[in-house]
């Protein structure tokens, strides 16, 4: 009797997973996984960031060409990271999983501000990207790591069937993410040995602009930092939009800022100052 070698659907990526046990801990292990991944789902770009709490993005790895990434690291990491909604979702400790950006991605921006498909990573022009979706994983020091997918503006989204395929993966794409950087971010950046990421990312909302702002006003603005627009906003405290509009001038006004941008960068800055074993310290311009 001959017994036939069936291949089953996961042989290739049982394969890989191999390859990239194999590579732990060493500089080919994002290329590896990067090609593991690709061999089950296409996709144009991909590139990986480090999110360490209360600090600028690391570049840790990328696709792109030479010409691409000298045209798109660079802005990401100086300025446009602070519209990153895969930014956002780490600085308030989202759970470690797979997401598209879209889901992610405030809806007056993608409604009103973005018409169509952007990536603060690539680029700011709509229809640049079709979709773009990202692995988050988290360290033991807090610090989250994300690799993005990314494909052009002429290719589909990502299918449901396939976005259920990563899915499958990710569990072995987190732990790959966490093992090779985990530790990262151990210089200046220690375990906080009193309270978790999550209790000072929490802190921080609680606490942000106190100083200047009334009750509501805060309240308010952690739902902005959230990623609420006016019109969710109104929803969210029962107001008109125009009561919401109002609520935001003020608050930008207060806090002499003039964008959700850097409503988010003083947030963000008030993370940084969060002292070894205590609370974030309270800041003279009204952020935690």
């Amino acid at each position: 009797m001959t017994v036939q070698n069936a291949r089953g659907p996961l042989h290739d990526w049982n394969r890989n997973v191999a390859r990239i046990v194999a590579c732990a801990d060493t500089p080919q292990l994002p290329a590896v996984l990067v090609s593991a991944i690709r061999d089950l789902v296409g996709f144009e770009h991909s590139v990986i960031f480090g999110y360490p709490p209360g600090r600028r993005p690391l570049f840790l790895f990328d696709g792109f060409s030479t010409a691409q990434k000298k045209s798109v690291i660079a802005p990401y990491l100086q300025r446009n990271y602070l519209d990153d909604p895969f930014f956002a979702a780490c600085a308030r400790a989202i759970d470690p999983g797979l997401y598209r950006m879209e889901d992610l991605t405030p809806d007056e921006a993608a409604s009103e501000t973005h018409p169509g498909y952007v990536s603060p990573c690539v680029s700011d022009s709509p229809g640049y990207l079709s979709e773009e979706i990202g692995f988050f994983a988290r360290t033991d020091r807090g610090v989250y790591i994300v690799l993005s997918l990314m494909r052009p503006g002429d290719a589909p989204p990502f299918s449901a069937q396939e976005f259920a395929t990563l899915e499958e993966i990710e569990p072995v794409v987190q732990s790959a993410l966490a093992r090779q950087w985990q530790t990262l971010g151990a210089t200046g950046s220690p375990p906080q040995p009193t309270l978790g990421l999550s209790d000072y990312v929490e802190h921080s909302f609680r606490t942000f602009g106190r100083q200047v702002l009334t009750d509501r006003e805060q309240e308010v603005a952690h739902l902005i930092l959230r990623g609420h627009s006016s019109a969710s906003l109104a929803a969210h405290l029962g107001i008109s939009p125009a009561t919401a509009k109002i609520h935001r001038k003020n608050i930008y006004a207060k806090l002499n800022i003039s964008s959700q941008s850097e409503l988010f960068a003083l947030f963000i800055d008030g993370l940084s100052t969060v002292p070894s074993g205590g609370e974030p310290e309270s800041r003279p311009n009204g952020t935690a």
